[in-house]
């Protein structure tokens, strides 16, 4: 095991020391171009398990601040406070008491072993690693130091800026799980296969809008300015996909989900054709204009169906909410007994902004939406023939007194959008909207490393909720991320 463990220390120095390589022009062997060749997708999780400490001797970071000043780094990239090294076992063995060094950072600059062993004194080198002893006593690092944990994320200057937690820009492959979505990137292709349950942008989150989809997510259009084209790789992001009813939350009595309300919405009969557009413009890419559609492939039509895998409420309910109300119908060989509400339509288009208040030091990100939605919500009903309890069948064609839902007034139709996310050591983030006249909070925290978070969110209507509609919802999942 430790065998393995130093060769994983060997890989990760050589491919830090692998930027600078051709600078000093060093010749490899043919088993260091081996080692280069296969360490592209080492990450940042292997990373934090090295050593890592942060400087505190006011001596130390004086020096080692005035070395990066001259290299010729900003003053206001420095930070003589904020010192940190990353470290592999000198010899690769912490018997010989000493560290050989694979990053220094000051603030939001870092240098790379080459780097230091140019700026750095060869003094300042070795009391750093703890080749030599800083206070002229015993062996190793004797200055002021503080380790850090390997459960802390690496540092915010390997962090790079991304507009999708979930959806990172700054790996090769990325897959997220939840039970509120599954995502998987394909590869280098930029395309991502994503999995939902819900309907958040119209307010009705996890399973209360009786829809789940599956999207495919392709770039279009390649971002070719330099100064966002980390954060924001592609201009125009399309997203096309099919959408589907699920049975699940119509009741669960007995499942682990018994906590939770049951709904009475469904999602389309037919299912649902969804797409989208995210385009970022040109001129400056940190804006751009949103556009979500999701449209049934047919409206509803009468059919055979099993009542126990609709959500559903009883006539004498609907008469009790509205005693004025009745749903009727003159073909005396059906009897109606139920009014089933269905997701007809829903969609958005928003303008939007992406921040990152310190693009230097992408740890603080802030994304706004303003924009109009629509949700479209059709009553059918449930009747059974000719007086059999056994043939029951959805009902469309020459029933009276079905409701369809519609916007009506500015707040029916405003969509908008905050979110915020902290990508420092502990990476957590929040968003919080209002559409639909639904408010939906949204908050995800770590539980190990940023591997394993916790996400948790919650809905309320803020108007009178409608019949179908679940006043307050609350749902949490874990969320397992893995990134290469």
């Amino acid at each position: 095991m430790k065998k393995i463990i130093h060769l994983i220390i060997i890989a990760a120095f050589t491919f830090i020391m692998v930027g600078n390589i051709a600078t000093a022009q060093i010749d490899l062997s043919p088993e260091e171009e081996g080692m280069i060749r296969a360490l592209n997708t080492l990450d940042n999780e292997i990373v934090r398990y090295f050593p890592r400490w942060k400087v505190c001797e006011p001596s130390l970071q004086i020096h080692i601040y005035q070395a990066f000043r001259n290299a010729g780094y900003s003053a206001d990239s420095l930070d003589q406070g904020n010192i940190e090294v990353l470290a592999a076992p000198g010899g690769f063995d912490t018997d010989y008491g000493y560290y050989q060094i694979l990053l220094v950072s000051c603030g939001v600059s870092a240098m790379s072993p080459y780097q230091v062993s140019t700026y750095f004194t060869s003094l300042l080198s070795k009391e750093l690693s703890g080749e030599y002893s800083y206070s002229g006593t015993g062996y190793g690092r004797t200055y002021c130091y503080k380790d850090i944990p390997p459960e802390a994320p690496v540092s915010s200057y390997q962090a790079d800026a991304i507009i999708n937690y979930y959806q990172p820009t700054d790996v090769t492959h990325a897959i997220s799980l939840s039970l509120f979505e599954q995502d998987l990137k394909i590869g280098e292709t930029g395309f991502w296969l994503r999995s939902i349950f819900g309907n958040d942008e119209a307010g009705y989150q996890f399973w209360s809008s009786g829809q789940a989809g599956i999207e495919l997510q392709r770039p279009l259009y390649i971002n070719k300015d330099v100064g966002t084209s980390r954060a924001i790789p592609y201009l125009i992001n399309f997203y096309f996909g099919g959408g589907y009813r699920i049975t699940s939350g119509i009741s669960s009595d007995g499942t682990i989900f018994s906590w939770l309300p049951d709904r009475t919405l469904n999602g389309s009969q037919s299912g649902d054709l969804i797409m989208g557009l995210n385009f970022h413009l040109p001129i400056m890419p940190q804006i751009g204009l949103s556009f979500h559609a999701r449209i049934p492939i047919q409206s509803p039509n009468d059919k055979s169906i099993d009542p126990s895998k609709w959500g559903k409420i009883s006539l004498e309910d609907i008469y009790t909410l509205d005693e004025t109300r009745e749903v009727y119908t003159e073909d005396g060989n059906i009897t109606i007994t139920h009014v089933m509400p269905m997701m007809h339509s829903s969609g958005k288009v928003s303008v939007f902004y992406n921040w990152w208040l310190d693009s230097r030091k992408p740890e603080n990100y802030i994304r706004g939406d303003l924009g109009l939605c629509y949700v479209e919500t059709r009553e059918v009903a449930l009747a059974n023939i000719g007086g059999d309890i056994y043939n029951n069948m959805l009902a469309v064609d020459g029933i009276n007194g079905l409701k369809t839902y519609k916007p009506h007034d500015f707040m029916d139709w405003l969509y908008i959008r905050l979110e915020y996310r902290n990508q420092a050591t502990w990476p957590f983030g929040a968003s919080v909207q209002i559409a639909n006249q639904t408010l939906l909070g949204n908050v995800w925290v770590p539980i190990l490393g940023n591997w394993l978070l916790l996400e948790m969110k919650y809905s309320t209507v803020l108007r009178d909720a409608r019949p179908y509609e679940l006043k307050n919802f609350f749902m949490f999942s874990p969320v397992i991320r893995i990134t290469i």
